[in-house]
């Protein structure tokens, strides 16, 4: 029973830290966590200090701020990587931040440095050197006088295992490391879904995952999730009505009662994370009944169909279940026509949120 009208997500931080403890196990060296955008939307404070109890020693984010607030968080004994590249050297050595080389001038301005991260792109065409500037980048002070050094690059599409482009950037990185390889670096190439592609790509170095971490499944085409369910989304319904055939429902009376039918007003609306693309798309639960959304969501509330529910069991203040146990992530995101990491990054910080300690 909730009478606060807050949708509540649950975190579990025992299940991040064990899918940590996963991926680490199937790269070569192990694998650094990514806890950009606010983990995932989960809450960077809580799941680094999880992950770091895990083991985790290193870790990426997007951004100087986030890598600021990690430092903050976590202190120093922690290696943390800038994944959008170089800004402000003064501010970046002042945090102890490492930034992700991503174009010759800031591997140019980054000279000096006891440590070196190039990101070379190898087919994904947003972030990078160019193969062909690499030569360069690897010949430069920054490279060749860092104590400790870290080529990498990112995969576009290893959440489809057959995909020819899996293949040809791997080829790529292995060029890449060959160009490198005058001085000993630490190679980084597979996200989350690159750690089930297979020994050649968990064997290159060290791993990078993100999504993962938090239970999202990295592998759509197998028949199960290789990860732990991380998160629990329960809305509170706050009104029950009854209303007859032919009586339309929400903003543009898109959906209209077919029968005489008991309606339900939760609490949890597209300000939320339920987009308003999915709506009529989507099945809840309330008790052990699936209940289909209908009409059209709004910002602050959405409208399921209670009529297949108990009368006993359609009380205002009852939570029903949105994501969590067969309700997963993916099949949120599938209702909604795109993919798990937009759902779990859009889920609103006005929900209630419930950490169950690692």
């Amino acid at each position: 029973m909730n009478n606060s009208h807050q949708p509540l997500l649950t975190i579990d931080l025992t299940a991040i830290a064990a899918n940590w403890r996963h991926l680490n196990g199937l790269s070569r060296l192990g694998s650094a966590a990514v806890i950009k955008a606010d983990a995932y939307g989960l809450g960077m404070e809580p799941c680094a200090r999880a992950l770091h109890t895990a083991g985790a020693k290193r870790f990426f984010v997007a951004t100087l701020d986030e890598g600021r607030s990690l430092r903050e968080s976590l202190g120093e004994g922690i290696w943390i990587g800038v994944l959008e590249g170089l800004s402000s050297v003064s501010a970046f050595k002042q945090h102890n931040l490492t930034p992700v080389l991503n174009t010759l001038e800031q591997v140019r301005a980054w000279a000096g440095q006891d440590e070196a991260v190039i990101h070379v792109d190898t087919g994904m065409n947003r972030l990078g050197v160019l193969p062909e500037e690499l030569v360069e980048a690897v010949s430069s002070s920054t490279w060749m006088g860092a104590q400790s050094a870290m080529l990498m690059s990112h995969l576009a599409s290893a959440e489809e295992p057959e995909n020819p482009s899996n293949e040809a950037q791997l080829t790529a990185f292995q060029a890449a490391m060959t160009r490198a390889g005058n001085r000993l670096f630490t190679p980084c190439f597979i996200n989350s879904s690159g750690h089930f592609l297979g020994s050649d790509f968990v064997d290159i170095g060290l791993g990078r995952p993100g999504l993962a971490l938090y239970g999202a499944n990295p592998t759509p085409s197998a028949p199960q999730n290789p990860m732990t369910p991380a998160v629990q989304l329960h809305a509170p319904l706050i009104q029950v009505r009854t209303v007859e055939a032919g009586a339309p429902v929400g903003y543009g009376g898109t959906w209209v009662a077919q029968r005489r039918t008991h309606l339900g007003v939760i609490a949890l609306g597209y300000a939320d994370g339920w987009p308003r693309a999915a709506s009529d798309r989507l099945s809840v639960r309330l008790g052990e009944t699936l209940c289909q959304q209908v009409g059209r969501v709004s910002m602050d509330t959405t409208v399921i169909d209670l009529t297949d529910v108990p009368a006993s069991a359609r009380r205002v203040g009852s939570m029903v279940d949105v994501i969590g146990g067969d309700l997963t992530l993916e099949r949120f995101a599938e209702g909604a026509n795109t993919i798990n990491y937009e759902i779990l990054t859009s889920l609103s910080r006005r929900a209630k949120r419930a950490y169950l300690s690692a």
